[in-house]
Parts: structure tokens; sequence; C-alpha cells
């Protein structure tokens, strides 16, 4: 009996979304530079490009998004990804480049590894915020941060902190980040709050400049509700998510704070870790420069 042969299907290829803010320059320069270099690829599909920065992204039909620009682009991108993110690869046209930490350079070597799909997704905790109004409630998602903080006049603000319904502290200050653990690297670090892992399952409530020394910061557990409320008659507050949405706040609102339902998943490339990029992107745990000894 003669054997059965049998059909090995050829693996299908990576499909690649290319996404930045078209009305920058330098971000459609790197965007034609890596079509072509798609292109020439066998195991890479350019399957979409969107340039716009307005369009829904939920549900693309990608493998993998190559998001070019800066932190805030991926912060923008994971907004319009909503609750059906693609695993995003950030590619760094800005300054410091936390989330994007690749340079473009980088991108290209990095192809036939993006091709054949070694890497892994890291699951990045995100936040869901309930603004609640006078009975009803507007919904945001944030990757980084939520921050309540003082307005124009600027004065001295209030904002209370309950936690699953127990009231915890009232601070007094400039305002309160509630942030996530990739998000600890952000405002909340720059506010003197903790460094945590991208794995840690924890928020981090940073004051921004406190009244008193004694409101430190505080980390506790992701499966609680944190809600902060304003004090006083006129606040004056503004509600920050992610650094990109910004919301005035009335007497009498109430921001709720759960762990979000849907992470938004990042890449990580061989040899890209999130320490390394604590050392090379902050300068974390290094020496301060040496600018002269002092002789006895």
């Amino acid at each position: 009996m003669a054997p059965i042969a049998t059909r090995t299907e050829a693996p299908r290829a990576t499909r690649v979304a290319l996404l930045g803010n078209g009305t920058k320059p330098e971000v459609v320069a790197e965007i034609d530079r890596l079509t072509t270099a798609i292109a020439r690829h066998p195991g890479l599909v350019l399957e979409a490009t969107d340039l716009g920065g307005e369009a829904d992204l939920s549900g693309l039909a990608a493998d993998v998004a190559l998001v070019l620009g800066g932190d805030g682009t991926v912060l923008h991108t994971a907004r319009r990804m909503g609750h059906q993110p693609t695993p995003v690869l950030g590619v760094n046209l800005g300054r410091l480049g936390f989330l994007a930490e690749l340079t473009p350079d980088e991108v290209v070597g990095h192809l036939p590894q993006i091709a054949s799909r070694r890497f892994t997704i890291e699951n990045l905790m995100t936040l869901d915020v309930t603004l609640e109004r006078r009975g009803s409630g507007t919904r945001f998602r944030a990757l980084n941060d939520v921050v309540l903080r003082a307005a124009p006049p600027f004065h001295l603000v209030e904002i209370g902190l309950s936690i699953d319904g127990e009231a915890v502290i009232t601070y007094r200050g400039d305002g309160l980040i509630v942030a996530t653990p990739v998000g600890s690297t952000a405002h909340s670090l720059s506010a003197g709050g903790p460094i945590l892992p991208p794995d840690a399952h924890m928020f981090v409530v940073t004051p921004i400049c406190p009244h008193t020394l004694t409101q430190r910061p505080l980390v506790d557990s992701t499966n609680k509700l944190i809600e902060l409320s304003p004090r006083g008659s006129e606040p004056a507050l503004h509600l920050v998510v992610d650094g990109q949405v910004q919301i005035p706040v009335e007497e009498g609102d109430r921001i709720l704070i759960r762990r979000g339902t849907t992470p938004f998943p990042m890449i990580r490339l061989p040899g890209h870790s999130y320490y390394r990029t604590l050392r090379d992107k902050l300068g974390w745990g290094t020496n301060p420069p040496d600018v002269g000894r002092r002789h006895c």
C-alpha cells in the first residue's frame, strides 16, 4: 500500500499595520521607508496604513501594529484601539520613547523576528475610569494614568480618596495621580512616586505637591475600587486621562477608577527588557557623572 501523501501548508505571512501622525514629515518619511522594507520581505505583508490619527482601530486586521512617534502616539493609539487592541511595537521618533522604545533602524533590523513572530507580548494593565455627574456617567480608558489636578485660578485643592467605599484620606495640594504600573514611570515618577514593574497588580496613588509632608504615595491592589471626589464649593479641577483627554470637574462629581477589563498588548523583541529600558531611557541605577573630585 502506497503511503498517504500529506500537505504541509506554508506559514501565513505576518500582517503589519503602520500607524502614525501624518502631519509630521519625519513620520511620513519613516513609514515610506518601512513600506519599502516590508514589501521586500517575503514573510511580511502590509495590511493597513493610517496617518490620520482619527479612525477607529478596534478590531484592526493585523498581527502587529508598528506605531511611529513618541509615547504620546502610543497612548493615543491605545485609546483608538479600545477593547480590541492589536499588539503594538512602538517606534520612537520623539524624545524619551519609554513605550516607543525602538529606533527606526532597529525596527528594520528586527523585521525577520517580526515576520517569524519571535517576540513576546506583554499585556499591560489599563484603567477603566467613570466620571459620574448628576446620575449619569462618562467612561474613559487609560493606559498610563488618571490625574485630578488644579485648574485656573490654580488654588490649593482638596481631593477625597476612598477605596472600596472606605474613606481613606483627603489630599490637599495641586492634585492627585492614579497610575498603572507602566504609568508609574511617567507623571507619577516625576511627582515622587515609586517605580513598579509592568506585571505588578497594583495601583499607584501619588499626590502632586502635597500641602504636608505626611501625605505620601500609596500603592494598593488592583482588585479595589478607587473613588476620587473634589472637596469645597469651588474646587476648580480638571480630570486628565493619559495626558490627552481633559474634562472640567464640577462640585459633586465622582471619579471611579477600576482595573481595566482589557489589557493593552505591547511587543517585546529579543534583547529588550523592562529593566534595560529603565537603564537606557531613564538612566536608572547609574552613577552621576564625574564632574571632578575635591582633593584634601
